[in-house]
């Protein structure tokens, strides 16, 4: 028995957890659209592509270190040849005409001048920009992501508020009725009524297409099937927010002026002389005496220098014309910085005209509920007509609407500030 009792526990719990998990599963926040948002969009897949073209590009940088090897061979014929002017008594000197060798040359490189260092450093520097360019378009994603997704909750909002609007139509309905039957009121109210009531459901059909439409585009972005997924509004700290900016621009503009810095050191590597250590060895018909004719096999070794004088002269203009381009990176930052400011400037403005109708909202539905209810007072005694009493109802409404839209407005209105400043 208690082990009975035991396995059903274990069961029962089990089945507790399924449900959790579902429920769980049936939830989707902003972010998670915004994460799945960012891995469905197409672009996002070139951070791979990056990755593996700056591993490729390292190893290949990295061979210019590997001993060189190179195969050469030729063959000819001359129309004059080397011939002694005089003649030795017992040498004959005889070199023909048709000529040919091989060779084997091998190069090992010394010193380059720090331009393999530099330039595995400037395929690092590279690809962290095309890196720090992609997340900037990537960053575009989530005020879109917000947008669809805060609009789905404002008409869930819009939505809700329209069914209690039809409840109280309805409730109108039969009161109406029941007045025209007893004698004190037209049928004309019922009509005023009814008119009322088509219109909600106008709203309503309008409301659920628009919602319709927006969960598809939401679909499209995010990549995934939303329809059974419950929309959770976002928890937002209000009262403080960090005014730092930490957009990716910022990281991009780094990015670029680290870029900008290896290319004055690129400039460096151009005027340093470079040394290979170099041997050759072939075989061929003459050989290095060229004044015997027969086939010779020979090597030469040595240290090659090889130092481009002619970079000095354009130097000054390649320096001048880098630094220009530093200056124009760090215009465009503070540029940036400025402008970001002002929007913030401008958003925190927006949130404290939220927050101020907000505090009014609350005596405004108050005073709009006493206003209904004596309405509804007065029409029972024939006081007002019907068309009155809608009128209030509509008040009413719309008073208990904006509150709702105020609310989320606020909570878009912060997310919009998180994202002008960057998270």
């Amino acid at each position: 028995m208690k082990r009975n009792l035991k396995l059903l526990k274990e069961i029962l719990f089990i089945v507790i957890l399924s449900l959790f998990a579902q429920r769980i599963d049936a939830q989707i926040t902003v972010d998670e659209c915004i994460a799945l948002a960012r891995e469905n969009y197409p672009l996002y897949k070139e951070h791979e592509l990056t990755d593996k073209s700056e591993k490729y590009d390292l190893k290949n940088n990295q061979l210019k270190w590997v001993p060189q090897l190179s195969l050469n061979g030729k063959a000819s014929y001359q129309s004059e040849v080397v011939e002694m002017p005089f003649t030795i008594p017992g040498y004959e000197f005889d070199i023909s005409h048709f000529q040919y060798g091989a060779t084997a040359d091998l190069d090992q490189m010394i010193w380059d001048g720090g331009a393999t260092k530099n330039n595995r450093q400037m395929v690092q520097a590279n690809a962290d920009v095309n890196r720090r360019q992609l997340d900037v378009t990537l960053y575009s994603l989530n005020e879109r992501v917000e947008n669809l997704f805060f609009g789905i909750l404002l008409l869930d909002r819009q939505i809700a508020q329209n069914d209690v609007l039809m409840e109280s139509l309805l409730r109108k309905r039969k009161e109406a009725e029941a007045c025209v039957e007893s004698g004190i009121a037209y049928k004309s109210d019922v009509d005023i009524v009814d008119v009322n009531i088509l219109n909600c459901r106008q709203q309503e059909v309008e409301l659920l297409n628009n919602r319709k439409a927006y969960l598809k585009m939401l679909e499209k972005l995010t990549g995934r099937d939303l329809t059974d997924k419950k929309l959770i509004e976002p928890d937002v700290n209000i009262l403080e927010q960090d005014m730092e900016i930490r957009r990716p621009e910022l990281l991009l503009y780094d990015a670029q002026l680290s870029q900008n810095k290896l290319k004055t050191s690129e400039l460096k590597t151009r005027i340093s002389p470079k040394f290979n250590l170099s041997l050759q060895g072939g075989v061929g018909r003459p050989g290095l005496n060229m004044l015997k004719d027969d086939v010779q096999s020979y090597y030469l070794a040595g240290i090659k220098m090889q130092w481009n004088i002619g970079s000095l002269y354009s130097l000054k203009n390649d320096r001048q014309k880098v630094e220009l381009q530093k200056k124009n990176i760090e215009y465009e930052k503070e540029t940036f910085i400025l402008n970001t400011s002002l929007d913030i400037t401008e958003q925190l403005s927006v949130i404290d005209k939220i927050k101020k109708m907000l505090q009014m909202d609350d005596d405004i539905i108050l005073m709009r509920e006493r206003i209904r209810i004596a309405g509804e007072e007065q029409y029972a005694n024939g006081v007002i007509k019907m068309i009155d009493l809608m009128t209030m109802i509509d008040d009413d409404h719309n008073a208990k609407l904006n509150k709702s839209v105020h609310e989320l407005q606020l909570i878009m209105a912060v997310r919009k500030l998180e994202n002008i400043k960057g998270k």
